[in-house]
């Protein structure tokens, strides 16, 4: 199953970022089908962001229970995984309800930005970290 949602999880990152580029190609202003596949793609980037944080929170978990490990790269990437995910979530959750549910005018375009550039550098190494770990088990 971690492999199955690994390889997901970096297939929809290459996506995402593919949707990013492209859609100043065929949708500029983001008014036609380029909104649609936002709108769709919006609960799986929140559905990564939780496995993110999941992940994330087993890795600290481990590296922080690990004695005399230090300052190592499994250290840096639990620590990445764990708060990166917790900020992607709070700006999804920011944008993604506040701007469709509560006040259109509360949605923030550099927030989307970040948001776009983010998710494809947190889900795909997750994603292979995730592939990896089934592998290895």
């Amino acid at each position: 199953m971690k492999k199955v949602v690994g390889i997901a999880m970096q297939v929809f990152a290459v996506l995402f970022w593919l949707q990013f580029v492209a859609i100043q190609l065929y949708d500029p202003s983001s008014e036609g089908i380029g909104s649609l596949i936002w709108t769709i793609f919006d609960p799986f980037v929140a559905a990564g962001a939780l496995i993110s944080i999941y992940i994330g929170f087993r890795r600290k978990l481990e590296v922080d229970n690990a004695n005399g490990q230090g300052l190592d790269k499994e250290y840096f990437e639990a620590n990445i995984t764990l708060y990166g995910g917790i900020i992607i979530f709070h700006a999804l959750l920011w944008n993604w309800i506040g701007s469709r549910l509560v006040e259109p005018a509360m949605s923030l375009h550099w927030l989307w930005i970040f948001i776009d550039i983010s998710v494809p550098l947190l889900l795909f190494p997750v994603g292979r970290h995730l592939a990896r770990d089934a592998k290895q088990n």
